[in-house]
């Protein structure tokens, strides 16, 4: 028998015994908490009114006083789908499994006018729609078995949503991961440039519609939307009703209001400058940028990652490096929308493996349990991780631009040649020819297209493109460079014919010995919006490119006869141009794959000019050493 301290320790079954022998009471044991549910959906009433529709996973066993972190994620489309006969409708979900199985309860929301939820979506991105993360985070606080910590997070939309919550002060909402979010949707997404990704946007807006039946628009709408639904998954399908007999009945009540939701094809083709505002739409309201000063105040610490070829996700990420404060932890590697897909232009486009989805995974545990499950105090440390093309390898940094940074200019001239050669005031200028080619693009699957639909990235050879275009080359490269961050190109234009609201998009790329054409990044601009500011009028956030408002107010028809010097920004990337491969930079009138035409004719020609006082040319930012 065993003792301690001298004394025998006795089954607790012969101390009962004995106890009755003695004719002494033995209170019951305690009944145990009961459990509560693994799923619960249900509504929940914002300050306003407005039922929102969520869903709340805890791990199996959990009771009250459990002390969980939670992870918030608020959904454009549906928290969760069923189809009504199906067996085993929404039972499951790979996201919830995940934090539930680390010890996190997971909640999703179903955004006002969406899903489930009631209301009407006044705005995507709207102010009402960021703004009720707030009041959730404040029910999951007051729940029994929440610690009282939030994180929120999300893809793309979701990941939108998760980074706007910062600005919101909610002491609940302890951190936020989004990933491939949009920093500032119009110069990131929707209008680069000042130009419409018009031919993507359109099959996106229409599945928003068909998710929210807006103006009646179903699956059986016409030919054009059961192809949608049946590429996406949603013919048969419906949002999760709530939980309870009444849970249907709910969902058609909730459906009915979304009818009336903005439609996003409306806004942006009205939205052609950046100061648009029509009510509550505008593009100011969904911009991380246009509210830094309330993120930094609020302090919550940011993880994110985007994808270099992600439409211009990693140009959000860099300002938000470069313009916040806030703790951050920033990645930004060779992935597609949501990191479904390898997208390294040097290698076959392939679906992330296990291992690497994992890794992904657990650096956002690891950074949520510093947060939310524990209480770390952030302490503005900052650092980007990114991944460089050509070369594969991973790097780490806390400054941007790199270290030992410096631009260097190539030089457009003669015969389409790229030299560092600058041009003496007294050579004689030259020029080339470009018309618009309506149909040299950069093909289905680009950067613009995985942003809305979560496709690989895949940019054949351009050697053929290109030679529809207007190109300018450098000689072999007789030593490595290392190019990271962002570009840019200064063109000295003529507009000759239909100019006047024309645009430009120039595009570098890597020409290997064997004459292979590789796409690495692009910039693009509606001429109208060529003015340049003021450095000291450019806001923080926008350090890293050229100053510019993309107002109304500044806006001009381009001249037809007079020569104007153009700057066109870069999308950023890390490259390393190999000794014996060639630079080069092409010009282009028009991306019929990405973008709308202008003029809308399709008809117009400018003349390029190099030389002389006022040279064209390629600026990189080349890095003479690496950390």
């Amino acid at each position: 028998m065993s003792r301690a301290g001298g004394i025998p320790r006795r089954p607790l079954a012969a101390l009962v015994a004995a106890a009755a022998v003695l004719g002494l009471s033995v209170a019951p044991a305690a009944a145990a908490p009961a459990a509560e549910p693994h799923l619960q959906s249900r509504y929940v009433t914002m300050p306003d009114g407005v039922r929102l529709a969520v869903d709340v996973w805890l791990p199996e066993g959990t009771t009250a006083g459990a002390n969980l972190p939670t992870v918030l994620v608020t959904q454009r489309y549906w928290r969760a789908r069923v189809y009504p006969g199906a067996p085993g409708n929404g039972g499951r979900s790979s996201d919830a499994d995940g934090w539930n199985a680390h010890g996190y309860a997971y909640v999703v929301a179903d955004l006002r006018g969406t899903g489930a939820s009631f209301g009407t979506l006044s705005s995507e991105l709207g102010a009402d729609t960021v703004a009720d993360s707030g009041p959730l985070s404040d029910w999951i606080a007051a729940q029994p078995w929440s610690n009282g910590r939030v994180g929120t997070t999300g893809v793309s939309y979701g990941g939108d949503t998760a980074m706007l919550a910062t600005a919101l002060g909610n002491h609940h909402i302890t951190a936020a991961a989004p990933i491939s979010y949009d920093f500032d949707p119009y110069e990131d997404l929707v209008r680069p440039g000042g130009l419409l990704i018009e031919p993507r946007i359109a099959p996106y807006a229409l599945l928003l519609r068909i998710l929210d039946q807006a103006g009646g628009t179903t699956c059986d709408t016409d030919e054009q939307t059961r192809q949608v639904c049946a590429a996406t998954g949603l013919t048969g399908a419906v949002p999760r009703p709530v939980d309870g007999p009444d849970g249907p009945a709910l969902l058609a009540a909730a459906r009915a209001e979304h009818a009336g939701n903005a439609n996003l094809v409306d806004m942006a083709e009205a939205g052609v400058y950046r100061d648009y505002q029509d009510g509550p739409k505008s593009w100011t309201v969904g911009s991380v940028g246009e509210k830094a000063d309330a993120v930094e105040a609020g302090g919550v610490p940011v993880l994110t990652d985007a994808g270099w070829l992600d439409a211009g996700t990693a140009n959000g990420v860099l300002s938000q490096f470069t313009g916040l404060s806030n703790t951050q932890d920033a990645w930004i590697g060779p992935w597609s929308h949501g990191q479904g897909y390898l997208a390294d232009p040097f290698q076959p486009a392939r679906h992330l493996t296990d291992q690497e989805r994992a890794q992904i995974a657990q650096r956002t545990f690891d950074f949520f349990d510093r947060y939310v499950r524990a209480d770390g105090r952030p302490d503005g440390t900052r650092q980007l991780h990114y991944y460089t093309f050509n070369e594969g390898v991973w790097r780490t940094t806390t400054r941007w631009p790199l270290p030992g940074t410096r631009p260097q200019r190539l030089y457009l001239g003669e015969d389409t040649t790229l030299s560092r050669r600058r041009p003496e005031p007294d050579d004689r200028p030259g020029a080339d020819l470009l018309r618009l080619d309506p149909t040299a693009g950069t093909g289905p699957l680009d950067r613009w297209n995985t942003n809305l639909t979560g496709n690989q990235v895949s940019y054949p050879d351009r050697a053929a493109v290109d030679a529809e275009l207007l190109s300018y080359t450098t000689p072999p490269l007789t030593g490595d460079t290392r190019v990271t961050g962002n570009g840019r190109v200064t063109l000295d234009v003529t507009g000759l014919d239909g100019t006047a609201q024309g645009a430009l998009h120039v595009y570098l790329e890597d020409v290997a010995p064997d004459g292979r054409v590789t796409y690495l990044t692009e910039g693009q601009l509606a001429l109208a919006d060529r003015a340049v500011a003021d450095r000291d009028d450019n806001p923080d956030w926008r350090r890293l490119r050229t100053p510019r408002s993309y107002a109304a107010t500044d806006a001009a028809p381009f001249p037809q006869g007079r020569a104007r010097q153009v700057t066109i920004d870069l999308q950023p990337v890390a490259v390393l141009f190999r000794a014996g491969e060639r630079i080069r930079l092409t010009v282009a009138a028009a991306n019929p794959d990405s973008f709308q035409l202008l003029p809308a004719d399709g008809r117009a020609s400018y003349r390029i000019g190099h030389g002389g006082a006022d040279p064209s040319f390629l600026e990189l930012p080349v890095v003479r050493s690496t950390p």
